[in-house]
């Protein structure tokens, strides 16, 4: 999946910058319309106001506030945001630096590019090593449909030996093909307990959950592991001095991450808009996710120090900051016919309001 996705040369989203939107393989928030960033971009400001409010009170007001991107593509969003900041919030816009976190030099073109009219704002960064050197950030941590494109384990549940199997990828001629591996990867050994897929949970419930689960739980029922989202996401954590750290992408909690009645995991491939079902074929072609374990994640916020401010759908988060912009026209701009199309698009249930969720974290 890594080597799918990010093969410098034949990666996935190495290969186009135009893989997302009408042209390309799947729709993002940001490819609706301008609406997305400029509604983010209203938030920030506000948490960024308030940043700023508690560094002059513990006599630090001199420390420069920071927006970073997580996985910015092609810079579209970033662009948003920044254009927005600079038309309705310039005091704030000359305060911030805006920094893109991207390990790849190719992507980093694109974005460069994109965003040349906001050059002094905007600085790169390979890694979060290079963001801690910098002295860490005071203000925002995001990512937009990031973590599920993180690489996998996809494990499966043997009902006889109660115990997961790890499936793995073998070559055969041209093909790529699904082999079981003999045993658990080092990153899923935790695994090896079985009542460790619900690692989330305290002990005592787990166990008594997974007594009553185990029983239940089909031969092969498959559960994909994200040992490096969570990691990322625990680095991500520290590097924040104060602020919030967010994301918006698909998931599940603990709760239904281990549903008996959806046996066959969360791992999928999309090309051309629709839902492909040979995830191995055409490496590097079409695009590869697993939905986001949103329990583990908030977990690795939380034992890196950061507080939970909410997990909820993206609908009802979107529509509380739309609320927020109604009642400071004067601020956001008017709520134009066509920014109620992109709202619609962006919050109803049937089209991205469900199927995503925001999770927000904080350090005080």
């Amino acid at each position: 999946m890594e080597l799918a996705l990010y093969h410098p040369e034949h990666g996935y989203y190495e290969r186009d910058c135009s893989v997302v939107g009408q042209r390309g393989d799947f729709y993002t928030s940001v490819s609706v319309g301008e609406l997305f960033g400029q509604m983010l971009a209203f938030q920030f400001a506000s948490w960024l106001d308030e940043c700023q409010t508690r560094n002059a009170e513990c006599g630090a007001s001199d420390i420069p506030l920071q927006i970073v991107e997580a996985g910015a593509h092609d810079g579209q969003l970033a662009e948003d945001i920044l254009f927005w900041l600079q038309r309705r919030h310039p005091d704030l816009f000359a305060r911030i630096e805006y920094w893109i976190l991207d390990p790849s030099p190719r992507r980093q073109e694109w974005q460069r590019r994109r965003l040349s009219m906001f050059a002094p704002r905007v600085k790169w960064f390979a890694n979060w090593g290079e963001v801690q050197q910098a002295g860490g950030v005071t203000g925002i941590i995001f990512a937009n449909e990031l973590l599920d494109a993180f690489p996998v384990h996809r494990l499966a549940w043997n009902a006889a030996e109660q115990r997961w199997n790890e499936w793995g990828v073998r070559a055969m001629a041209d093909r790529f093909l699904w082999t079981r591996l003999p045993e658990l990867h080092a990153n899923v050994t935790a695994l090896a307990e079985p009542a460790a897929a619900l690692s989330t949970l305290d002990a005592a419930v787990r166990a008594s959950a997974w007594t009553s689960l185990a029983p239940v739980l089909p031969d092969g029922f498959v559960l994909e592991c994200a040992p490096f989202a969570e990691l990322w996401w625990n680095i991500a954590a520290l590097s924040l001095r104060r602020g919030k750290l967010l994301t918006f992408d698909y998931g599940h909690t603990t709760s239904d991450a281990i549903n008996p009645t959806k046996p066959h995991g969360t791992l999928r491939a999309y090309r051309d808009h629709q839902l492909v079902d040979d995830i191995l074929a055409a490496p590097g072609e079409q695009d590869i996710t697993a939905h986001v374990n949103f329990a583990a994640v908030t977990h690795a916020g939380e034992r890196a120090g950061l507080t939970t401010v909410e997990l909820t759908e993206q609908s009802r988060y979107l529509t509380r900051i739309a609320q927020r912009t109604m009642q400071q026209p004067a601020v956001f701009g008017e709520w134009t016919r066509e920014r109620g199309r992109q709202f619609q698009t962006l919050s109803h249930p049937d089209h991205l309001g469900r199927s995503f969720s925001v999770l927000v974290q904080e350090r005080a």
